[in-house]
């Protein structure tokens, strides 16, 4: 049984077996083709390798459109049955320039309904079309709008936030914005699930000494990425609170659990922005799961698995300890 401890973030216990299921998905990782994203090419295929449903979902999701500042954005909905506990903004990644919310369906699903909450996903705009900039408010946009009416619209003000990948980086970022905004919708955020999210965009040290041979994210791809993402942008620049979480004041966050594979570029990135929730005076668990590359909880794998029953569980718990209050 997989086993967390306070001391060490690396997740221990697992069985040998679902580990080795796990290396036998990162030998495949490693044939992933990876195209120049700098290129209309390399984006096209970049955004055609995103997705992650197959499965299906048991929930039937429904789409709705609230008002952002490029537009309306597509919010797609999880709604279980039953009573619901909270209402989690949780972020497609897909590297800031590919993806959508039914890329999640499968996770957002699962989450729904082990959880007992509703899981609401924007369809924030794509670079290079806008920057990073750009989509934080969006995703800012989207945090307001549920803070005023989460509790008519899904039957709870409780909110949570989570992401993976650049979802990650922009649910990080989403709260950090509103925290220095002192926007009412900060006060009901009551936990954060960040899944291999981006928190320096400058490039931490798993980042920089990423290579060719790193599964999934490569040193090319990560670089190339931020390139169209914050076109122009010099390292001080991509280091701005408002850009880069990891440089915000982080006193008053919500619990958060940080999740991360031990084989992903972006392992420092929730290594130190775990380090400084808590030294900021904010509760904050990670996990680091040995032979996880980056985004292994989205795939159908053991050790996904074991990482998605892990965040729902804390998910449960927290909202249990909050009494699960509407």
């Amino acid at each position: 049984m997989a086993e967390f401890h306070s001391v060490s973030p690396l997740v221990t216990g697992i069985d040998p077996g679902e580990l080795a299921a796990q290396r036998q998905v990162n030998a495949l990782l490693a044939q992933m083709p990876h195209p120049d994203v700098r290129t209309p090419e390399g984006l096209a295929l970049l955004r055609k390798a995103t997705g992650n449903n197959e499965g299906g979902t048991q929930l039937t999701p429904s789409d709705r459109a609230v008002a952002g500042p490029g537009g309306d954005i597509r919010l797609r909905v999880f709604a279980p049955e039953g009573p619901r506990h909270a209402v989690m903004l949780r972020i497609h990644g897909g590297g800031w320039a590919a993806g959508a919310p039914e890329d999640d369906d499968v996770v957002n699903d699962s989450i729904a309904r082990a959880c007992g909450i509703v899981v609401v996903s924007p369809e924030y705009r794509l670079v290079p079309d806008v920057t990073v900039a750009d989509q934080i408010e969006d995703c800012v946009a989207v945090a307001g709008w549920l803070g005023a009416h989460a509790a008519s619209e899904f039957e709870s003000g409780t909110l949570l936030i989570g992401g993976i990948s650049a979802g990650g980086h922009l649910a990080a970022a989403t709260l950090a914005a509103l925290r220095r905004a002192g926007s009412p919708a900060f006060d009901a955020f009551a936990g954060a699930h960040l899944d291999c999210g981006a928190y320096d965009l400058g490039g931490s040290p798993s980042v920089v000494n990423s290579t060719g041979q790193t599964l999934v994210l490569t040193h090319d791809w990560i670089y190339g990425l931020l390139e169209i993402g914050l076109p122009g942008y010099d390292l001080e620049q991509r280091r701005n609170p408002s850009i880069s979480p990891m440089f915000t004041d982080l006193t008053g966050m919500p619990p958060a659990l940080f999740t991360v594979g031990s084989l992903d570029p972006l392992r420092d990135d929730s290594l130190l922005m775990a380090a400084r929730w808590e030294l900021d005076g904010s509760v904050a668990d990670l996990d680091v799961w040995p032979e996880g590359a980056h985004g292994f909880t989205n795939m159908a794998t053991p050790l996904g698995a074991l990482a998605l029953d892990r965040a729902t569980s804390w998910i449960t718990a927290l909202l249990d300890g909050a009494g699960r209050t509407a």
